[in-house]
C-alpha cells in the first residue's frame, strides 16, 4: 500500500478533525499518517502559534484579522516563504523525509509551500495535495502554485484560489471531509440519543459548543439562553462543549444553572451530541457547521473569526440551515421562540441543514488525491461527481 502523510496542526479543531476524516477514507487504500510539522518540528516560536490561537482569537480578534489581511497578497507571501525556508528546511525535511511518503495531503494554511519545497529538494517528488478547509473565505496561506492539487468546498473559494495564481486544471470543488461517525449518526432519534449519553430522553437539547479552543462568549451566551427559557417555563436542558479551554469548562461548571446543564471538555463523539441534539449554538467554524449539516441539525451562529469565518455566515442562512445573531438577549430570544410548542422553524432548519450536507466528501477527496499516483487505477474506485452540489451553490449564491 502506498503511504500517506497528512498534515495537520492543533490550532483549533477543524484541522485534526479533518485530517481524521482523510485517515479513514484511506483505510484499506493507503497507510495514512499524521505529521504536525507545526508543533513538533518548527523552530521557535513557529512551534508555539497553535498554543496562541485560541487566545489570540479571543483577547484580541482584531490582531487575527489584521494577520489575516496581511496574507491576503500572494505576492507578499512569497517573500515571507523565501526568508522563512532557509530557517526551517532542515526540520521539515528531515521530518517529511522520515515518513517516506508516495502521496502528501496538507489540511493547514502554514504547511503547503515550505513542506512541498523541502519535499523537492529532498528529491521527493510525491504528489502534494492541499485541502483548504475553509469553504468560503479562506486565506490565500491554503494556496501554492506548485501543489498538485488543491481541493476546496465551494467555487467561491476556487475563485480565490484562481486569484491566488493557482493553475485552474488543479483546483477542483469537492467539499469539506467530515468524519464518518456523522454520516452515520443522520436520522437517529432524538430521545435515544439524548438516553445513550445519560441525559433525560424527554427533554430537547440545546448544545452550545465553542470549537476545538473553547472560542467565545459561551458564558454569557449560556447565562442569557438558560434563563430566558427558564423564564418561559420550557423543559428542555443544555450541555456546553468548553473544548480544550479548561478554566472555562470548571467556571461553567460552578454557575448556578435554572434548568439542566451538562458542561464538557474537549469531546471526541461529537457526531453522538449533535445526534442528540436539537439546536447547535457555536461560532462559525466551518468543520462544526459541515458536521452539524452532515446530521441535519439547525444552527445559531453567535460569532465569527474576522476574515476566514465571515463567509461562512453567509453560507449559513443562505443555505436556510440557521441564523446569525452575536447578541445575547437576540440569542436568547430566538430559542425560547424556537422551542415553543408548535413552532415550526427547527424541523424546517433541520430539514435545510440535511440538504445542504455531503457525507461523502472525504471520500471523494481520497479518491482524487490517490488517482495522482502511478498504476493506481486497479486499487483505486471512485464515483464521479462532476457537478457542484447542493452545498456548492448555496454557498455562493
Amino acid at each position: 500500500m502506498p503511504r500517506v502523510a497528512i498534515l495537520m496542526a492543533d490550532s483549533g479543531g477543524g484541522h485534526r478533525s479533518a485530517a481524521v476524516s482523510l485517515a479513514e477514507a484511506l483505510e484499506g487504500r493507503a497507510r495514512g499518517v499524521f505529521v504536525n510539522l507545526l508543533d513538533e518540528h518548527a523552530p521557535f516560536p513557529l512551534n508555539h502559534l497553535s498554543a496562541l490561537y485560541g487566545p489570540l482569537v479571543n483577547r484580541a480578534p482584531w490582531l487575527y484579522h489584521a494577520i489575516y489581511q496581511a496574507s491576503a497578497s500572494r505576492r507578499r507571501l512569497a517573500l515571507l516563504e523565501d526568508a522563512a525556508y532557509p530557517w526551517v528546511q532542515g526540520r521539515i525535511t528531515a521530518a517529511l523525509v522520515a515518513e517516506q511518503p508516495d502521496l502528501v495531503i496538507n489540511v493547514h494554511p502554514m504547511q503547503n509551500a515550505l513542506p512541498l519545497r523541502s519535499l523537492r529538494g529532498a528529491g521527493n517528488r510525491a504528489p502534494f495535495v492541499t485541502v483548504v478547509t475553509d469553504p468560503v473565505s479562506p486565506s490565500m496561506a491554503w494556496f501554492y502554485p506548485a501543489v498538485d492539487l488543491c481541493v476546496v468546498a465551494t467555487d467561491a473559494a476556487r475563485r480565490v484560489a484562481l486569484t491566488a495564481g493557482m493553475d485552474p486544471s488543479r483546483v477542483v470543488v469537492i467539499g469539506l471531509p467530515v468524519r464518518r461517525a456523522f454520516a452515520a449518526a443522520r436520522g437517529r432519534l432524538k430521545p435515544a440519543g439524548r438516553a445513550s449519553l445519560g441525559l433525560p430522553p424527554e427533554r430537547p437539547l440545546v448544545l452550545l459548543t465553542g470549537g476545538g479552543a473553547g472560542i467565545g462568549r459561551l458564558p454569557v451566551l449560556a447565562r442569557a439562553i438558560a434563563r430566558r427559557l427558564a423564564q418561559a417555563h420550557i423543559p428542555t436542558q443544555m450541555a456546553i462543549i468548553a473544548g480544550h479551554n479548561q478554566p472555562l469548562q470548571q467556571h461553567l461548571q460552578a454557575e448556578p444553572w435554572p434548568l439542566p446543564v451538562t458542561v464538557l471538555g474537549f469531546v471526541d463523539a461529537m457526531a453522538d451530541w449533535l445526534a442528540a441534539a436539537d439546536l447547535l449554538i457555536t461560532k462559525a467554524g466551518p468543520g462544526t457547521l459541515a458536521e452539524a449539516a452532515c446530521v441535519g441539525v439547525p444552527v445559531l451562529v453567535t460569532g465569527f473569526i474576522p476574515g476566514q469565518e465571515a463567509g461562512n455566515v453567509t453560507w449559513v442562512e443562505s443555505s436556510g440551515m440557521g441564523i446569525f445573531a452575536d447578541q445575547p438577549d437576540r440569542a436568547a430570544a430566538l430559542v425560547a421562540e424556537w422551542f415553543a410548542p408548535g413552532d415550526p422553524t427547527l424541523a424546517r432548519m433541520a430539514a435545510h441543514a440535511a440538504a445542504a450536507a455531503q457525507p461523502d466528501a472525504a471520500e471523494r477527496i481520497v479518491c482524487a488525491a490517490l488517482a495522482l499516483l502511478p498504476d493506481r487505477s486497479d486499487t483505486v474506485t471512485c464515483t464521479a461527481h462532476p457537478a457542484p452540489t447542493c452545498q456548492d451553490q448555496v454557498l455562493t449564491s
